[in-house]
């Protein structure tokens, strides 16, 4: 991806603390210029019942506002036109495309009712006594009635683990999820030690289920077969709270369930369903559950090694949740239309609930999905050199079990300018590029060919960069995930220095410019790296890293990942202590075993607030470098900031502290 010198220097913020103390550096420069594309969140369907064909579509898009800090959720309004029936023309077309600067603000969620006639919206408003929380009903664009439930129960849930605001068929009721009401001060349970579900989920702790009946504006998840029953997940919370973000997650009933979804025949519900120990992000069995047989049964199985003799190499089911509405029914079969990742790549997959047929229907790019219902999909697509843009999918056929999908990009961002090898286009003969290895965390995650801020900003400045999906990779299969249990630390660690020779031995990088980078898992190879090859790398940085497992397996909210990923057992119902020999063996696997070999320059970055890898970890690690007194290492703390250190203070201040860095220790 190239850069003018003119879109770069046309962004005139001041340094991130807003002093005058210094300019921008061009890696913040550019970092902002990125950072003020909107990126696509969120899609809402009116339909219009005097004209079926004509769709208006609410495009809710996530823009940082660098100035107050904070990111922003914007709306844009599409009418899209779709092909009359026995038409020749099967693509949708935009009929008008407005902008309106509308920040949703204090909107925590909406949903509009079947029909499309009614709007239910939660809102939470702050002021200088506390929040107020509202629930507004909306009829054809007019308010009907606000229902201050502040005194009802506490937060709403809005998560994608949590949240949800389900409309009845009869449009009677409208059911959310919110946090219990606050104990009275007088309760002499208040002071009962109650955990949250951790990185990211602090404050969420007991929830509730809340019901309004629309008709009688009555306050008093998810609505199954004729009205008359509520289909939700349930969390088991004994003994112990784990974390639930980019975790396990289970209904105690059924053990590894999760994000069921009611058919449209309502014959059947779905749900994704895995074990509920071993390592995390599982490949997913998609299952079911008939009504009128009261039984569960298997659609899709746990894909353990892909193979060509079962649908064409798919590699199984990578996804924490469905969509809010997931379905497409087309000459009378129902298919399930999922966002997952195949190899390397984000897909979309549409899955035949009768025959669990599994398709592509995404042959390049990497996609997101937002719906699919009627007979249409809208999703994002995005690339490494290209910020995402929106689609409308209009299912037109279906043969040999394969839906025929036809395409449209509906909205495009507005911009002016295995292992996956990233550098600039433009290269001047016989320029070497100083190069970023960069591993992903998790570690059973994957890196996608599509714009990711952080790597297209360090791009831009010319370097390469080498995205590893190294064994354990989800996308792969089950046995690839499995692969690198018991190996973490040895395996993907050997994997990605293999790779990043590799590179320098048959593409145009330097030798003398290697940097490790990676965050969380990623900071724990990019440690092993340093430490097992203290010569190859000239610099490294490292975002929350996982530096001392034995250290960490007694202050995360993921204990369970701490044994399970270096082989040992783990019981959710009976949780383990690290006894003398599981510490050593954790500590064998650690960074840490090497950090007496480290000697490369090093930037440290902290979350003050991360309860995934707390950042006493890291301290530690920086404190013995610094005593060695032969290493440079710099740490960054940033406040108000977890595991992903995502606010806008930290995105600023932390491109800004890795940009000089670089250009310091290797140069551009």
């Amino acid at each position: 991806m190239t850069f003018t010198e003119k879109s770069v220097q046309k962004t005139g913020e001041s340094s991130p603390d807003n002093s005058n103390e210094y300019e921008d550096g061009i890696g913040l420069k550019t970092f902002k210029s990125l950072a003020k594309i909107p990126t696509y969140s969120g899609v809402k369907v009116l339909s219009n019942e005097d004209n079926p064909s004509i769709l208006s579509i609410q495009v809710i898009l996530s823009q940082r506002d660098l100035k107050r800090k904070l990111k922003r959720k914007i709306v844009k309004q599409l009418v899209v036109s779709l092909p009359t029936k026995g038409s020749l023309d099967t693509t949708a077309k935009i009929i008008t495309s407005s902008f309106l600067p509308v920040d949703l603000g204090d909107v925590v969620l909406q949903a509009e009712s079947p029909s499309g006639n009614k709007l239910l919206i939660l809102r939470s408003v702050s002021n200088d006594k506390g929040k107020k929380k509202f629930v507004e009903v909306w009829i054809k664009g007019t308010l009907k009635q606000s229902i201050d439930v502040t005194d009802s129960h506490g937060d709403f849930y809005s998560d994608v683990n949590f949240g949800s605001l389900k409309w009845s068929r009869n449009e009677e009721n409208v059911v959310y999820i919110a946090e219990r009401k606050a104990l009275d001060e007088k309760d002499e349970k208040k002071c009962d030690f109650l955990p949250g579900w951790g990185e990211t989920l602090p404050n969420k702790c007991v929830s509730v289920i809340v019901i309004v009946n629309v008709l009688e504006y009555k306050v008093e998840v998810f609505f199954g077969p004729k009205d008359e029953t509520l289909i939700f997940n349930g969390y088991n919370r004994e003994p112990r709270y784990y974390g639930i973000t980019a975790s396990v997650e289970y209904i105690n009933q059924l053990e590894h369930a999760r994000s069921p979804r009611l058919s449209p025949s309502e014959k059947v519900f779905v749900y994704y369903s895995n074990p509920t120990s071993g390592p995390h992000s599982y490949c997913s069995e998609l299952r079911e559950y008939n009504f009128s047989t009261n039984t569960h049964g298997v659609i899709v199985p746990v894909v353990h090694t892909p193979s060509h003799s079962f649908q064409n190499g798919f590699p199984g089911i990578y996804n924490d949740q469905m969509s809010r509405k997931p379905f497409i029914v087309f000459e009378g079969k129902e298919f399930l239309i999922i966002q997952s990742y195949w190899r390397s790549r984000g897909v979309l997959l549409a899955i035949n609930l009768e025959t669990g047929r599994v398709q592509d229907l995404t042959q390049t790019g990497s996609w997101t999905l937002f719906l699919a219902c009627n007979n249409y999909i809208i999703a994002s697509r995005g690339a490494p050199n290209e910020f995402n843009e929106l689609y409308f999918g209009i299912v037109t056929g279906y043969q040999k079990d394969m839906l025929e999908v036809d395409w449209t990009c509906i909205d495009k961002p507005n911009v002016e300018e295995e292992v996956i090898f990233i550098r600039p286009n433009e290269i001047s003969e016989g320029t070497k590029l100083p190069l970023l290895v960069f591993p992903h965390g998790g570690p059973h995650s994957v890196t996608t060919p599509d714009i990711r801020l952080y790597i297209t900003t360090l791009v831009s400045l010319g370097y390469a960069v080498a995205a590893v999906n190294y064994t354990g990779s989800i996308g792969f299969g089950q046995d690839s995930i499995n692969a690198l249990v018991g190996k973490a630390g040895v395996l993907e660690v050997e994997e990605v220095q293999e790779s990043a020779q590799y590179i320098i031995d048959n593409e145009c990088v330097d030798p003398n410019k290697v940097i490790a980078i990676g965050g969380s898992h990623g900071g724990f190879i990019s440690a092993h790296l340093i430490g097992k090859y203290p010569d190859f790398y000239k610099a490294c940085v490292m975002r929350n890293p996982v530096l001392n497992i034995g250290q960490m397996a007694s202050v995360t909210d993921i204990p369970d990942w701490c044994f399970s990923e270096i082989g040992l057992p783990y019981s959710l119902a009976h949780p383990s202590l690290v006894t003398p020999s599981d510490y050593s063996k954790m500590y064998e696997h650690s960074p840490i075993h090497n950090i007496d070999k480290v000697k490369t320059p090093t930037l440290l970055m902290l979350g003050a607030e991360d309860k995934r890898v707390p950042n006493i970890d890291g301290l530690n690690w920086y404190y013995y470098l610094k005593g060695k007194g032969n290493v440079e290492i710099t740490c960054k703390m940033y406040k108000e900031t977890g595991h992903s250190l995502d606010t806008i203070e930290a995105e600023l201040f932390g491109i800004d502290a890795i940009t000089r860095f670089l250009e310091e220790k290797v140069g551009g």
